[in-house]
């Protein structure tokens, strides 16, 4: 998303935004904001409509006690939702996932020593400079979107579980609290370590998806304005509805 949205799309989606999500967007004071607030509500409706064929007439999304966001009554459609910079992304699958996307330039030393694995520490420093801001970026993104997979988000300490960036695996560490554990286990996350793979976007991202075991990962491109239009085109008395109450 490197640009604001005009006003005919920003118009556009409003016309089909849940309630909530347009709030949500509304909420932020600088424009910049509102219009990947919005766009992230549209890729949002887009990719639901797309993988799992759910109208928008139709479409209720709820959110788990940390966020996470699931939906009722569609016990196999799963997504997940992030945004960087430049880039907004959502997952589906038929399985619980969890997706990030960061950008390089976010690296810190500073949360490095402080809330990594010391084996990922010590990765991490094995690179030159130059190379470390990708580095931290692929090892943030494997722990975010792990995270995000269990529903916890940052609920669960950085350090109680540790990531290995060469195969992709997570692991959990005996020092994780047990209401930590159990909360995981309640999401269908087995003993085995869940596993991350990385989806190229371009220079200065890292993007991963978390999975409680290893799947087949596609993934696609699409622009706001291709959204928009089938999600208008598929789903009109949704959109008309949204108008009128609007």
């Amino acid at each position: 998303m490197e640009r604001e949205l005009n006003e005919r799309e920003r118009q556009q989606a409003l016309d089909i935004l849940t309630p909530e999500r347009k709030a949500k967007a509304l909420r932020f004071r600088r424009s910049e904001d509102q219009s990947k607030g919005l766009a992230t509500g549209v890729l949002e409706l887009y990719a639901l409509w797309r993988e799992f064929g759910i109208p928008l007439s139709d479409l209720k999304i709820e959110k788990e006690e940390q966020g996470k966001p699931f939906l009722p009554g569609y016990a196999d459609a799963h997504y997940n939702l992030s945004h960087a910079g430049a880039w907004i992304v959502c997952g589906t699958g038929k399985q619980p996932l969890g997706i990030d996307v960061e950008q390089s330039a976010k690296y810190s030393e500073r949360v490095v020593r402080r809330f990594f694995h010391s084996e990922e520490v010590s990765d991490i420093f094995s690179y030159p400079l130059q190379e470390r801001p990708d580095i931290f970026a692929e090892y943030w993104t494997m722990k975010e979107s792990f995270m995000k997979l269990c529903g916890t988000g940052f609920y669960m300490p950085l350090s109680s579980f540790s990531t290995d960036r060469k195969t992709g695996t997570i692991t959990i560490l005996p020092t994780i609290e047990k209401e930590l554990l159990s909360q995981i286990r309640k999401q269908g996350i087995p003993k085995k370590n869940p596993v991350c793979q990385w989806i190229e976007l371009e220079t200065g991202y890292k993007c991963a998806v978390c999975t409680i075991e290893m799947q087949e990962v596609e993934h696609h491109k699409v622009k706001l304005e291709e959204c928009l239009a089938e999600l208008q085109e598929s789903n009109p008395a949704a959109v008309k509805a949204d108008n009128l109450s609007g």
